[in-house]
């Protein structure tokens, strides 16, 4: 399994033909190993301005597996969020929650975004390449 990020999410529907998109649909592809959580849902869903694209990603979306947040993450994306801003590194909430999900479940991430990078180098953040 892989977390799959926002980030992927809009390269795939927007840029098929890119290497992140390839890389998403042999994921997708290889038993559903794309794995989605309700931040990443919720940042594709209200990007999308045409109702019918909207309705048919949805569609898509809503079949791969999910990934609730517990209690637990969040109280993990909070000590991980309070750790980097002691190193005075600052990022947003809703990654310290995919990072942490991602930790806690011990699968990697797809991201293109430079925060888990950020994250990676100071937790124990696996990255999908």
């Amino acid at each position: 399994m892989v977390l799959v990020d926002t980030s992927i999410w809009i390269d795939f529907f927007q840029h098929p033909v890119s290497p992140q998109a390839a890389m998403l649909e042999n994921l997708i592809k290889e038993h559903n190993r794309a794995v989605l959580c309700g931040i990443i849902l919720q940042e594709v869903l209200q990007g999308i301005r045409d109702n019918k694209s909207h309705a048919a990603t949805k569609e898509r979306l809503t079949k791969l597996p999910y990934l609730d947040m517990s209690k637990e993450i969040h109280l993990a994306a909070a000590s991980l969020y309070r750790s980097l801003r002691a190193k005075g590194i600052t990022v947003p909430s809703a990654d310290t929650s995919i990072a942490a999900l991602a930790i806690l479940n011990h699968i990697p991430l797809y991201t293109k975004d430079d925060h888990f990078n950020i994250i990676a180098k100071h937790a124990r953040l696996e990255l999908y390449s």
